[in-house]
């Protein structure tokens, strides 16, 4: 339920426990405070910088460093949009405990010696995501320096002083320079963990966007939750909602996190498929070996959603949810023929992503109902499957038009738009056309006409017609490309 403004006095806060640059650290949080207001306002460290405030910058960037599946991630993620609830059980890693003025980072030294900082305000987004990088990948090469940076902006030095640093650092520094030993030895206290969160109610003077922050523990007690609230919305990765409080200023009176349910987690390719639980983050998939093998293009588009920053954190389920006409990944899932696995406490049942989207940012999810996990078919090897998205900038934007395009040897053929109609749409008469044998242009030119996109700040509504026109072109181009080599 969205309000102007929490109607009551009385909060569900979070008691955590979880690690701060090395130290053992238990907090009362009111709840669903983000990471970057509890820095500021509960422990007075502003280091992280406040930009932006909706995950576009990078300024606010820190390092959370948890343990999975046998082993210790360092991912960094944007503290403006992560809700510091999210913390409990992981080491938080901010530009404080890094260095000082006195004993420098080997990366604060490297932006230094290559006068990579200006008005330094987006400095320390810069040196966390390149700690995370340089933690977690030996001696990275430009093009994933460039990856890793690509959430993060910087209005003063134009950007080269800051890659002369990084291919330094890659160049000249091991993972144990830029790990300090006493973080490491946070490491097997993460794996132990066992410490367990606490809910308890709270009255207070202070108004806060959000009136109740709970987190399920079990798929039984979700569905619990969602039963006894109906009215709550869920947060798993929450680089929507945030946005929405940080900058619409909209309140929630409940909100439910799932992202402690591990066997929500989960990629496992099965017999009719692949199965992604709805806490599965997009960078969870494009490092995933099933995904690379069976579904490369969903790795490619991966790459083209937001930053590393929110990729470490978003969830595909969460896109899929939010229902937004403009989707990244959503055509290639219609093309791709997925369905979702939809549960609740009364029942569990499946339903085509082609049917889940019944209006604008309107869904068939009914009342205490979840998608529990989305279901891919593994298409045949030969068949031509792409994605193509346009936006203003290759990174960290949203979609003017996405599309996907699945065309199988026995001719089937799926294309399937976002941006173009009031929910992401399959066209009807791609098929048919295309197995008749039309020429490409009366394709594009048909399907075209198929859609009536609206105007608005990404693009006109002529200018939506002409990039259908061109995705079309396009894909069929390569579509003859690719079958002339195989011939």
């Amino acid at each position: 339920m969205e309000q102007t403004l929490a109607a009551s006095g009385s909060y569900r806060f979070n008691r955590i426990s979880f690690f701060l640059n090395g130290k053992d650290i238990l907090v009362d949080l009111p709840p669903g405070i983000s990471t970057l207001d509890f820095l500021h306002k509960i422990m007075h460290m502003y280091g992280s910088k406040c930009s932006c405030n909706e995950g576009d910058c990078g300024a606010c960037t820190v390092v959370i460093a948890q343990a999975r599946k046998g082993t210790i991630v360092y991912e960094s993620i944007n503290s403006c949009l992560y809700p510091a609830a999210k913390l409990h059980g992981k080491h938080l890693i901010t530009i404080e405990g890094l260095g000082n003025p006195e004993d420098l980072h080997p990366i604060q030294k490297a932006i230094l010696e290559h006068h990579g900082t200006q008005c330094g305000y987006c400095t320390p987004g810069f040196v966390m995501s390149l700690f995370a990088l340089l933690v977690s990948t030996p001696h990275p090469d430009k093009s994933e320096i460039l990856a890793a940076l690509e959430g993060n902006l910087c209005r003063c030095t134009g950007y080269q002083s800051i890659l002369d640093a990084a291919l330094d650092l890659s160049a000249n520094t091991e993972r144990s320079d830029i790990l300090p030993l006493y973080y490491r030895e946070i490491e097997p206290k993460l794996f132990t963990f066992n410490i367990p969160a606490e809910e308890y109610d709270r009255s207070e003077a202070s108004l806060h966007m959000i009136q109740h922050y709970h987190k399920a523990h079990s798929i039984e007690e979700l569905c619990q939750q969602l039963a006894r609230y109906p009215e709550a919305r869920l947060i798993a990765g929450g680089t929507d909602i945030m946005v929405q409080v940080n900058i619409a200023r909209r309140s929630f009176e409940r909100l439910i996190d799932l992202t402690d349910i591990l066997d929500l987690s989960e990629i496992q390719k099965e017999q009719d498929g692949i199965h992604i639980g709805c806490g599965v983050t997009y960078s969870q998939i494009m490092d995933s070996d099933i995904i690379k093998r069976d579904l490369p293009y969903l790795v490619e588009l991966c790459s083209l959603i937001a930053s590393k920053q929110i990729r470490n954190f978003g969830t595909l389920a969460g896109n899929v949810a939010n229902a937004s006409p403009v989707g990244d990944s959503l055509p290639l899932l219609l093309v791709l023929q997925a369905r979702l696995a939809l549960m609740s406490q009364e029942r569990s049942r499946e339903l085509p992503v082609s049917e889940f989207f019944v209006a604008y940012r309107k869904t068939a999810l009914q009342k205490g109902e979840f998608i529990r996990e989305i279901i891919i078919p593994v298409p045949p090897q030969d068949a031509y499957i792409d994605t193509m998205k346009s936006a203003k900038r290759k990174s960290v934007d949203i979609s003017s038009v996405v599309s996907a395009i699945c065309i199988p040897k026995d001719g089937t053929a799926l294309l399937a738009f976002g941006g173009v109609a009031a929910t992401p749409a399959l066209s009807k008469i791609f098929s048919k056309l295309y197995q008749a044998g039309a020429s490409t242009e009366i394709i594009a030119e048909r399907v075209a006409e198929e859609f009536s996109p609206l105007s608005d700040v990404r693009g006109s509504s002529s200018y939506r017609k002409q990039m259908i026109i061109n995705h079309i072109i396009k894909y069929l181009e390569g579509h003859d490309d690719k079958a002339s080599l195989a011939y």
